[in-house]
């Protein structure tokens, strides 16, 4: 896991268990989801940290 408890990376969910195409799906959504709500810093191709509370909401499940 990342240093802070509060972001995750694709490299985190890869080592949570899912393949490296479903993490970077999740990350893929959850920026998508964020830039939807104005945070227009989460609109880069490259970016693959994001806000863990972000994936918990599209799982439905506290990671």
């Amino acid at each position: 896991m990342t240093k802070n408890d509060k972001f995750i990376s694709r490299d985190d969910l890869i080592s949570l268990g899912f393949k490296k195409t479903v993490a970077t799906a999740y990350i893929h959504q959850a920026r998508e989801l964020l830039v939807s709500r104005g945070f227009t810093a989460y609109d880069r191709n490259r970016l693959m940290i994001v806000p863990k509370t972000i994936i918990n909401e599209i799982l439905a499940v506290e990671l």
